[in-house]
């Protein structure tokens, strides 16, 4: 099963749960206040324009500051 990320909107709190992929978009229990009004986060790695990639693009890609580059 997947890990996905949600948000808490009555805590605000950030947790992480394991879940089936149909499962997924459900509203899940806080582990902080157990409120149900929670959001599935959207990965900042999967997303367009996340640092991550603008990171890897920035410096020319893997490898390219080093001595063999």
């Amino acid at each position: 099963m997947p890990l996905y990320e949600y948000r808490c909107n009555s805590c605000g709190q950030v947790f992480e749960k394991m879940v089936r992929w149909s499962e997924a978009d459900r509203s899940h229990v806080c582990p902080h206040c157990l409120s149900q009004d929670t959001n599935k986060k959207i990965s900042t790695f999967a997303s367009p324009g996340s640092s991550i990639s603008n990171a890897a693009s920035s410096s020319g890609g893997c490898g390219s500051s080093g001595r063999f580059g």
